[in-house]
């Protein structure tokens, strides 16, 4: 659910960026500046972490690269299976995939065919993983179609329509309502046993009708405790570091629990703690740890380059972290 919000999240940003900039002499310009700011954010840590990988021998990290370099982690792990600590690549490559066609899609796509589109990649999202998962299933066991870009379109589509209602002055309170009312009813009857197993995707829809939803309310900002807790200086941190945790939180759990096992679980150890609980701890302390050097020390530098590919007319945009 975490990784579906975010594609949720990312569908409203980068949608909304593209609109707020589309214009009809600078739409090469566009596309450029927003491939240059991409490339900044996401390929140095990224490549970074392969190349430690590969020197440490990460998994299958040796066998694999030539997958992930090219951002087709999550049709490998379609095709062959999971792979252990290389297995949240998935998210990223459905990301850059989805990166490759919806910028041209939304600025070169005449406005009137923008909402048509959105909600067509949308609706076609669940019919694709029926399509897949029943006629071209992966390996028994393994990962189902749910990772493959075009399944993930519901979440990346719900967000690219809300941020193209908010600009076209529909009527957002009664989309709200809908998409509240839609989503409750379709988990309702999914998980009150209601649904064959073959349409879940269907319930996926559901479910990200509840996060746009969501997604939304947020935008529009929150009252009380909600509002306070996602406006919290700790909870804003971990956002400004949270492309880091997304990229080393996978490599840092063996690393603890290979940490633990090294030490051979004293004594002394087992009577203060529980294992799983110091692992835990350590988990945290880790990736957060790693994640802050990584961005104050590598990931912001280049970041901070950004500033030199504005957007035409300098309009403020906000760019997500990566899942």
């Amino acid at each position: 659910m975490g990784v579906e919000t975010f594609f949720v999240i990312s569908g409203f940003l980068i949608t909304g960026i593209l609109l707020d900039n589309r214009s009809d002499t600078a739409r090469s310009s566009i596309l450029k500046q927003f491939y240059i700011r991409r490339f900044l954010r996401i390929f140095p840590l990224f490549y970074a972490a392969i190349l430690v990988g590969l020197l440490l021998q990460a998994d299958s990290m040796g066998e694999t690269w030539c997958w992930h370099v090219s951002y087709l982690s999550n049709i490998y792990f379609y095709l062959f299976g999971w792979h252990g600590s290389l297995s949240h690549f998935w998210s990223l490559a459905v990301e850059e995939q989805f990166y490759l066609f919806w910028p041209l899609l939304m600025v070169f796509l005449p406005g009137r065919f923008l909402p048509v589109a959105i909600l067509l990649s949308m609706l076609a999202a669940p019919l694709y993983a029926m399509d897949m998962n029943t006629f071209h299933p992966g390996i028994p066991g393994g990962s189902t179609a749910s990772i493959l870009m075009p399944s993930c379109m519901g979440a990346l589509g719900m967000g690219a329509w809300l941020a193209w209602a908010m600009r076209n002055g529909m009527p957002m309170r009664s989309i709200k309502r809908w998409l509240l009312c839609l989503g409750l009813l379709g988990v309702g009857i999914w998980y009150g046993g209601g649904c064959p197993a073959l349409i879940k995707p269907f319930n996926r829809l559901a479910e990200d009708c509840l996060l746009g939803w969501m997604v939304f309310s947020a935008a529009e900002g929150m009252g009380g405790v909600p509002g306070w807790f996602l406006s919290c200086a700790p909870l804003n941190y971990l956002g400004k570091i949270s492309y880091g945790l997304y990229i080393i939180h996978n490599f840092a759990a063996p690393l603890c629990r290979n940490t633990i096992l090294l030490v051979g679980k004293p004594a002394w150890l087992v009577a203060m703690y529980k294992v799983e609980t110091l692992q835990i701890l350590m988990f945290i302390t880790v990736t957060v740890g790693l994640a802050s050097l990584s961005w104050y020390f590598f990931e912001k530098p280049i970041n901070d380059l950004k500033h030199r590919f504005p957007y035409p007319g300098n309009l403020k945009s906000s760019d997500p972290q990566p899942e």
